[in-house]
């Protein structure tokens, strides 16, 4: 639905509610619905001036349920005595109050100083901002349009200002007297609507259409026959008075023509042409901003041009609006789009005489970055379009029509007068590229060459014509000689790099490894010692051997050579103190670059290494390793024994898998991923401890290593049965069962076990498994402690009805082709 087709549907509907709960509520009663009560109700003595506006919105909101007509409302109305000219009242009122409430709601009250505002009816109220369905991402682009979608503007006249001295009082107007001196009183007058304000003792005095200085000296000139001291301007003046505007009127105006909401709006007396604007929404997309008239009697007071505000401040025709005046907003006649480089973008509207110099003051001029000596307009003609190049001088006498876009472009991202230089000088940069100017010249500017620059060779990266990088080489110390016949004239955009002499060797650096604190890679430094190296190095370790210190150089070999050495490396073993004292050895022998350093650990230097023995001894716990012969049994009898609720067949011996180097298998699988094979790094080692402690020393009785865990357990009673069983459990050991009974007391085997391959595993990790002997079947015997573990079967997917069928046409088709063959042959 079009936006003026919506808001006409919310208007009718709105007044609909509006008209009929005020008439509904008020003049018919509570008792509305009942017509019996409104036979007997007399309304010829209703008045709409008895109902406030307050009271007209609290009966509005209560109406909204009842189901008379507005028809049928107005003539019971009329029937029950409600004359005419009241019934056509109240009907403009609610229209008024639905008006309100569809556009801006102003804030009319205009309080005294020292005195709290009043509501005059309902016409203190906030400010509404314009429907935003009336604002369009277009109509943005229209200067002056954010003007009025803003939803942080407001354009309410300020009440909080001193009495306008060209004010025009009207009926509604308040009239606050202050009388001081011999007498004091104060008079709070309302202007009635016959134009007159109600004197204690002194009847109406006609005070419409008087400004409000003319209304003081009227006034005034009524107060001295009521007070004989009020004598302005004479010497012997006894009582004073001042006479201000209190609260201020409501006007009505019409707002029509080319804007987003037409209507009649009520605005404070204070209002402005702007303020009506804004209430109003602005102007709509052909709305002009700049051809806006104020009607008043049917003539033409003033045109108001908005830019005239937006951008000079100008309030000239932003005049004060009476009651009943028009505000009419015409169609624009031309607008022309700006956009690129100026600092206001946008659509523009001219009037007739304007140029492109206008359109760009408008627009704000030009930004920084914006090419000015010439622009591109695109224009509309009857057939088609083109494009017309202005250049700068006809800025002020270029003519713009009604659809052309201008385009400001940016300035070219290059210079015409710069060289660089980078590299080994002490100030790198730009610089501008003067007459003559030379490679000399332009190392002096940077203020010289740094002492690590390289001088042998740099370059002059140079720009041709074409816009392809050439290359000219120089020697800079044969620039710097003031020998003129090596010196190079410079071109815009040459570019010179000066090599330092890190930059033009390998990054040089040695290294140290082994017993130091912080070993690793260290900038190499010219006369560096093994020492120096030491000391950056966080010093040696505890174990480190200072007596022998092997370096390890990298050897050069000849520039060209027709045969190559054997050797790989020079070595060198030097001895260093603890102290890291200059010794006469160290003092001689200067480090090189990419020396290697190892310091090595000294052959009987060792760390303590502790084993564990947990479960069923007296002192349990861990115990330091004093030899590498010691073996089970002596931990044993160094932890003080066993204890009696030992269970020496579940001993067990945890150790750490010693491997020099950790070996991944990669295994290609074919699909994208790659399998890691990890060795473990724990192992459990079956031990017969009882046979250890019996024959200490013997072959079961292994040596001890760092890191080794001995689990002696407690007494164990019961035997555990899982895998391919019915139930995993535990059963109570009896001894002399074999493995049959503990598998039958589980259930008995799955129907996926692998029976032949039952396995137990004992208490000290020890493994046996089915044998056979001949013809029979050697079970493991069962001890305390063990498990039994049933293997269950692979799971294999059975095919489907389809695949089945599938193979079998394969076979069928290759049986087919091979007899056809043995018949041919």
């Amino acid at each position: 639905m079009p936006t003026s087709e919506l808001r006409k549907v919310l208007t009718s509907r709105l007044l609909f509610l509006f008209f009929i709960s005020f008439l509904t509520i008020t003049i018919c009663g509570p008792v509305a619905a009942q017509q019996s009560s409104l036979v007997n109700r007399d309304l010829s003595t209703v008045k709409s001036d008895d109902i406030s506006d307050e009271q007209l919105r609290a009966y509005i909101a209560k109406g909204k349920a009842q189901g008379l007509t507005e028809d049928e409302v107005m003539r019971m109305a009329v029937q029950r005595g409600l004359p005419a000219s009241e019934a056509s009242e109240l009907r403009r009122r609610v229209k008024q109050l639905m008006q309100d409430s569809l556009s801006v709601k102003p804030t009319d009250i205009r309080s005294r100083e020292g005195i709290e505002a009043k509501d005059d009816g309902g016409r203190t109220e906030t400010q509404e901002k314009p429907l935003e369905w009336l604002t369009t991402e277009d109509d943005n682009k229209v200067f002056g349009s954010r003007l009025f979608s803003r939803n942080d503007l407001s354009f309410e006249p300020s009440l909080n200002i001193p009495t306008p001295v060209n004010y025009v009082l009207g009926a509604g107007d308040e009239i606050i007297i202050d009388i001081w001196g011999a007498a004091s009183n104060i008079h709070q007058l309302e202007v009635s609507p016959e134009g007159t304000v109600s004197l204690d003792n002194l009847g109406p005095v006609y005070v419409n259409g008087l400004t409000i200085e003319d209304a003081r000296e009227r006034l005034i000139g009524k107060l001295k026959s009521l007070y004989r001291g009020l004598r302005p301007g004479q010497p012997d003046q006894t009582t004073f008075a001042r006479i201000s505007l209190g609260r201020v009127r409501t006007i009505q105006v019409s707002i029509i023509g080319e804007v987003s909401t037409p209507g009649n709006y009520a605005l404070s007396s204070l209002s402005t042409v702007l303020n009506g604007l804004y209430k109003a929404g602005g102007p709509n997309e052909i709305g002009s901003y700049r051809d806006i008239e104020v009607i008043r009697n049917n003539k033409v007071v003033a045109n108001f041009d908005l830019y005239d505000l937006l951008i000079g401040g100008d309030q000239t025709q932003n005049i004060r609006l009476r009651d009943q005046d028009m505000v009419k907003i015409n169609p624009y006649s031309q607008r022309v789009e700006v956009e690129g480089q100026v600092k206001r973008p946008g659509i523009y509207e001219l009037q007739e005489k304007e140029v492109l110099s206008d359109l760009l003051e408008f627009a704000g001029q030009f930004t920084d970055s914006a090419f000015t000596g010439n622009l591109k307009v695109y224009r509309n003609t009857p057939s088609e379009k083109k494009i017309i190049t202005v250049s700068n001088q006809a800025f002020q006498s270029f003519s713009l029509k009604n659809g052309d876009r201008l385009n400001i472009g940016t300035i070219l991202d290059r210079f015409s007068n710069r060289v660089t230089i980078s590299g080994a000088v002490w100030r790198p940069g730009e610089y501008e590229l003067e007459e003559g100017m030379t490679v000399k010249d332009l190392i002096k500017k940077a203020e010289g060459v740094r002492p690590d620059a390289f001088l042998s060779r740099a370059v002059i990266n140079r720009l041709d014509e074409n816009y392809d990088f050439s290359i000219v080489p120089f020697s800079v110390r044969e620039v710097l000689d003031n020998n003129s016949a090596h010196d190079i004239s410079l071109q815009r955009e040459d570019h010179i790099e000066v090599k330092t002499l890190q930059e033009m060797r390998e990054n040089y650096s040695v290294s140290i490894r082994g017993e130091v604190q912080e070993g690793g890679e260290f900038p190499f430094q010219e006369g560096m010692r093994l020492g120096d190296l030491i000391f950056k190095a966080q010093g040696f370790k505890e174990g480190a051997s200072e007596s022998r210190i092997e370096i390890y150089r990298r050897v050069n070999g000849e520039v060209s050579s027709g045969k190559r050495s054997s050797q790989m490396a020079e070595s060198f073993i030097i001895e260093v103190p603890r102290n890291l004292a200059l010794s006469d050895e160290d003092k001689n022998f200067e480090l090189a670059p990419f020396d290697q350093v190892f310091v090595r650990r000294r052959p009987d230097y060792q760390v303590q290494k502790n084993v564990k023995i947990e479960g069923e001894v007296l002192y349990p716990g861990a115990y330091t390793l004093k030899n590498r012969q010691e073996r089970i049994s002596d931990l044993v009898a160094r932890s003080g024994g066993l204890t009696d609720e030992a269970y020496l067949s579940g001993a067990t011996l945890l150790r750490e898998s010693e491997e020099l180097e950790r070996v991944e298998t990669e295994i290609e699988t074919g699909l994208g991923e790659v399998l890691i094979d990890s060795a473990e790094n724990e192992s459990y080692i079956g031990i017969n401890l009882v046979d250890i402690l019996a024959n200490p020393g013997s072959e079961d009785d292994l040596f001890l290593k760092p890191g080794d865990v001995i689990r002696i357990p407690s007494e164990l009673q019961t035997v555990k049965v899982t895998g391919a069983v019915l139930r995993d459990t535990e059963i109570r050991h009896i001894k002399g069962k074999s493995l049959k009974y503990y598998i039958n007391r589980s259930g008995g085997f799955a129907e996926n076990a692998l029976k032949k391959s039952a396995y137990v595993v004992y208490a000290n990790g020890d493994v046996a498994a089915k044998k056979k002997v001949l013809f029979f079947n050697n079970y493991p015997s069962v001890e305390p402690g063990a498990e039994i573990i049933i293997p269950a079967k692979e799971k294999r997917e059975r095919l489907s009805a389809g695949e089945r069928i599938s193979i079998l046409s394969s076979i069928v088709s290759m049986a087919a082709i091979v007899t056809t063959a043995i018949t041919r042959f």
